[in-house]
């Protein structure tokens, strides 16, 4: 699947292909974030999907958009049936459901472009009125999907599968329903149905170090709000402004993705009843090495201990420790709580605050996530994960032993096949993608910079050599 953007902040057009793990590099200001944040919005907002607007009111209507020769979905007689028997199916081939998922997909990105990229980044109402923001397939829908199970509120549950020729509906919903019921709830699953390969994304913000800090004022700012709301009931006459208006204007300074990651910090010490899917890997474990320390939840409150035994031990409140304590703290959380493989992990500049040791066991630890299945986007300007990474896909080009691995330095099999990484550089109000050899992916933006200051660095040994008095 390829994302495209454009007219939004330096972006002017760009393409972005997800690949396991996607990188994205440049320097300041070219981009990175806006990408980042504006592809979160796109498929957070998928729970939503056809929402109560209604991006997809009715599939009959695919028609009028070059599907003369598709048999239209008969919404009505599939509510009919699942109101009758509980269960529904339609005999389809692929090629009609890869052009549904476009026509469907199309409308989707128009009304994100149109009403809530300014809402994600939280802009005027002057901004981004010209961005546009999409998702196309180059390949065909898939031979088969896994039972996908929609809850839409009050409308049931609905699951669709799909056996390469027929799509099935079951309504697991032990309540007497109406045909009028479930044709709302088919428009939603259906939807979903199709736009199924889309991942679930979860983000982990360059914000995430003041988050961590801050996020209990975040709260007392939340208070403020119920006061302000209070304010209204006291009768005071010449105040205009709505309940919905206070909100708004109180608590739309963030964006969405940042929204969403104090949310998540906010909730760290509730998430011990939760296992990720991925929990059996023990991932996390990397993260205690690289801090020398563990993670626990005490009383409500996150706390940050000393591995060590004898000297030098601690055990802080989360809020005292490192910044690259507090900065790991969601990652350690969410592999061993909150991850699931649907999930597109991005994480906005991972590197910050970590030593170039740690950034390199970062390396590590992301190529181990993707080899899970869980597909991860960062944005960087570490040239030490960029360079490893480049080394695990060598790695991963060889057949070494386990001895071969530990006498260049590799504890374990961390390497990434080639097919699996794909890079890019915002640059120029686009992004260019990064050229693979045998050797890993040309990273021009670091490239450039580290040629430049080891070239000066010769001239000025020479420099020195020259000025140094002959004995």
């Amino acid at each position: 699947m390829i994302f495209r953007f454009r007219n939004l902040g330096p972006i002017e057009d760009a393409a972005l292909e997800l690949g396991g793990l996607t990188i994205i590099a440049g320097r300041n200001n070219t981009g990175k974030t806006y990408l980042a944040y504006t592809l979160y919005g796109l498929l957070q907002q998928r729970a939503g999907w056809p929402g109560g607007r209604g991006v997809l009111r009715n599939l009959s209507a695919l028609g009028a958009e070059n599907l003369e020769s598709v048999e239209p979905l008969d919404i009505a007689g599939i509510a009919a049936s699942l109101a009758a028997d509980g269960h529904a199916t339609r005999n389809v081939d692929r090629a009609t459901l890869s052009q549904e998922r476009r026509v469907i997909a199309r409308r989707v990105g128009t009304r994100f472009s149109t009403h809530l990229v300014r809402r994600v980044l939280r802009a005027s109402d002057g901004d981004f009125r010209d961005a546009q923001v999409g998702v196309e397939w180059s390949d065909p829908f898939p031979q088969s999907v896994q039972p996908i199970t929609v809850r839409t509120g009050g409308m049931g549950t609905i699951v669709i599968k799909f056996d390469g020729a027929t799509v099935s509906f079951r309504a697991e919903d032990s309540r007497n329903r109406t045909p009028v019921f479930y044709v709302r709830g088919v428009e939603t699953a259906y939807t979903h149905f199709l736009l199924s390969s889309l991942p679930t994304p979860f983000v982990l913000t360059a914000e995430r170090f003041g988050i961590s800090l801050f996020h209990r004022e975040l709260d007392f700012t939340k208070n403020r709000l119920v006061q302000l709301l209070q304010q209204i009931d006291r009768g005071n006459a010449k105040n205009r402004d709505t309940p919905f208006l206070i909100v708004d204007r109180e608590m739309s300074r963030y964006a969405t993705p940042i929204q969403d990651n104090i949310d998540y910090t906010r909730s760290l010490p509730d998430l011990k009843a939760q296992v990720s899917e991925i929990e059996e890997r023990r991932l996390f474990n990397g993260i205690k090495e690289m801090m020398d320390a563990d993670y626990r939840v005490s009383d409500g409150e996150v706390r940050f201990v000393s591995r060590r035994r004898k000297s030098g031990r601690f055990n802080l409140p989360l809020h005292q420790a490192s910044s690259s304590a507090r900065g790991l703290s969601d990652f350690y959380f969410y592999l061993r709580h909150a991850a699931r493989l649907d999930h597109l992990l991005i994480v906005d500049e991972p590197e910050s605050h970590l030593d170039t040791e740690n950034q390199v066991q970062f390396a590590h630890l992301v190529s181990k996530i993707v080899r899970t299945g869980i597909r991860v986007l960062i944005t960087t300007h570490s040239d030490y994960i960029v360079k490893e990474i480049n080394n695990l896909l060598m790695l991963g080009r060889l057949n070494l032993s386990r001895a071969a691995m530990r006498k260049i330095g590799y504890r374990e099999d961390v390497g990434l096949d080639e097919g699996a990484v794909r890079a890019y550089v915002a640059d120029g109000g686009s992004l260019t993608e990064c050229q693979a050899n045998a050797y890993g992916l040309d990273f021009p933006v670091f490239d450039t910079t580290i040629d430049s200051i080891n070239d000066r660095s010769a001239d000025l040994t020479e420099l020195v050599m020259e000025s140094e008095p002959t004995a």
